[in-house]
């Protein structure tokens, strides 16, 4: 036998090797982000989700992190799935590719196609059951601050598009792109809907600041009753977020501060059952998962700032 061939025989050995290690990982990762997800251990890191432990902490890319989140619960709803990618029979990609559209009464058929069809006509046929899937929305930098979008609409929402197209044209008396139209739409929304400029507004136009509004005083020893919630006062409310400028506070006993703008919540760091007031100093901004933790884990209040 030639040297060539042995090398070559060695080298395809090798990565067959290596490939099943690879596979097997995959599965060995799906596992262990699905008891990540269940027992909420990237909130005990800092994070307030999945994917930006994954991402952070892991050292994935946002690509790899959605597919491995996608597939890990989606596989929590269908357990053959992830069977089947440790055996090999189907790849993560089309595992992610078929989690949309697949549900425990239907997975039989999904499970199969996944297994057999090619990656061009797995596409086609979830196209048929889910058109939206046919573009894929994502975001990518064309320079240092300049990004291209990829979005799918419906022809309903197109038009609608092209109608404040139509409008922005009209009142500005000359063509704008649906970029102007996209810019000055997101404005608006903004400028009505933002509850950090909307607080501003308020603060601004009523020019004074709210006072503490106690929630009853604690009651007497050896009774059953607790202090009343109260609502929280409009103004108030507007200084809250407009001081923690829409994001969560929370931040972590190793430094890393909590980025989500999302799902926010208002907290009392004294808890109304104890007293705590309606008061600046005692309410914060915290996104609904460390909301959540804090409540449960009884996390100290010098934890958050």
């Amino acid at each position: 036998m030639s040297p060539d061939v042995t090398l070559s025989r060695q080298i395809h050995q090798r990565a067959l090797e290596i490939s099943s290690r690879y596979k097997k990982a995959e599965s060995e990762l799906l596992e262990i982000l699905d008891q990540i997800d269940r027992h909420r251990v990237y909130l005990k890191h800092g994070h307030p989700s999945l994917f930006l432990y994954v991402v952070r902490e892991l050292g994935l890319s946002e690509g790899v992190a959605y597919n491995l989140i996608t597939v890990t619960r989606k596989a929590r709803e269908v357990p053959e799935l992830s069977l089947l990618i440790g055996q090999g029979t189907i790849t993560l990609s089309n595992a992610r590719k078929i989690a949309p559209v697949m549900t425990p009464q239907n997975k039989g058929e999904w499970l199969k196609k996944a297994a057999t069809l090619s990656h061009r006509a797995l596409e086609k046929e979830i196209i048929k059951v889910r058109p939206q899937s046919a573009t894929q929305e994502g975001v990518s930098y064309v320079t240092e601050k300049r990004v291209k979008m990829v979005v799918g609409l419906s022809e309903q929402d197109m038009l609608a598009l092209r109608r404040a197209q139509d409008l922005l044209s009209q009142a500005r008396g000359k063509p704008v792109t649906l970029e102007e139209v996209i810019a000055q739409m997101t404005g608006e929304y903004l400028k009505r809907h933002d509850p950090v400029k909307r607080a501003k507004r308020q603060i601004i136009k009523k020019g004074k600041q709210a006072k503490p509004v106690a929630l009853q005083a604690a009651p007497p020893h050896g009774t059953n009753l607790r202090p009343t919630r109260v609502p929280i006062p409009a103004n108030l409310l507007h200084q809250v977020r407009l001081r923690d400028q829409g994001r969560c506070t929370y931040t972590h006993e190793n430094g890393r501060k909590c980025s989500q703008t999302r799902w926010l919540e208002i907290h009392h760091r004294i808890p109304v059952s104890r007293g705590g007031e309606n008061s600046l100093e005692n309410l914060i901004t915290v996104c609904r998962a460390h909301h959540g933790w804090i409540h449960q884990e009884e996390k100290p209040l010098a934890a958050l700032h």
